[in-house]
């Protein structure tokens, strides 16, 4: 194409043309028609010849259809139409795309003992928490906290931890941009497209990791509040058990100091 007269221009609009047609045809609402140089005229030929090609707009799926090799679908494919089906694949006996390390078990292990509400040693650790703050401790525990968390997870101490909403890989030292709530989709073949082939994106790993256990369903059941930079360079132990993290609402969390306060 590049190599034609007008460099490539008129395939160029033609193809937003058949994009605006399949796309017409499969119900979106409405199309984005952008880009460098774009004329009145270019956009009034994109609409009009699309709406010429929208009457066989299913005629025009194998021109678009170039899956990615060894790519991951969710839905199975109507070799028919081009289309997907309305039938999930079946992902059971799927390789992981990343590795689970051994700091994964001990993160459960250490959760389930420490970080469940209402379990185990949540309840000590709460109260322990509202008796050191404002105190010495305070910053004793803070060290101790951030130290063993700079060893597993390079933390940042952000004082707002989202470890354990991403299957304990730490947003803030992991990811270049920092994304507590989802992918960015700027990987490539799950790989972060900061580090190419050096780095998976965290929420790979996150789902890679649930996924051993059967629970990735846990990354879609719930947002993730953005981290609250007042808690910054503060105990993330002491913010959690004490009900001042974006955990609080979600695990019903309160500051027992309150409770004191109200008697």
């Amino acid at each position: 194409e590049k190599d034609a007269p007008d460099k490539g221009l008129q395939a160029r609009l033609l193809r937003a043309a058949k994009m605006y047609a399949w796309m017409k045809g499969m119900g979106f609402a409405g199309v984005h028609i952008g880009g460098h140089n774009v004329k009145y005229e270019h956009v009034e030929f994109i609409i009009e010849k699309g709406e010429e090609l929208s009457a066989n707009w299913q005629d025009l799926i194998h021109e678009f259809d170039y899956p990615m090799p060894n790519g991951f679908y969710l839905f199975e494919k109507d070799e028919k139409t081009g289309l997907n089906k309305e039938v999930p694949v079946n992902r059971k006996g799927r390789p992981l795309d990343a590795p689970v390390p051994f700091v994964y078990k001990l993160s459960r292990f250490m959760h389930n003992l420490m970080f469940e509400p209402g379990k185990n040693l949540f309840g000590l650790m709460q109260k322990f928490s509202a008796k050191v703050e404002g105190t010495p401790w305070e910053k004793r525990l803070h060290r101790f906290e951030h130290a063993n968390k700079v060893w597993l997870y390079d933390c940042k101490d952000c004082g707002d931890c989202a470890l354990m909403d991403l299957a304990y890989v730490c947003p803030m030292s992991q990811c270049p941009k920092n994304q507590r709530n989802g992918a960015c989709e700027g990987s490539y073949y799950g790989w972060c497209e900061v580090y190419p082939n050096e780095r998976k994106c965290v929420w790979v790993q996150a789902y890679a990791r649930l996924k051993k256990y059967g629970e990735e369903e846990q990354l879609n059941s719930y947002r993730v509040k953005p981290c609250n930079w007042d808690l910054y360079q503060k105990s993330s132990w002491i913010n959690f058990y004490l009900g001042k993290d974006h955990s609080a609402e979600r695990l019903g969390i309160k500051n027992p100091k309150e409770n004191e306060n109200k008697k």
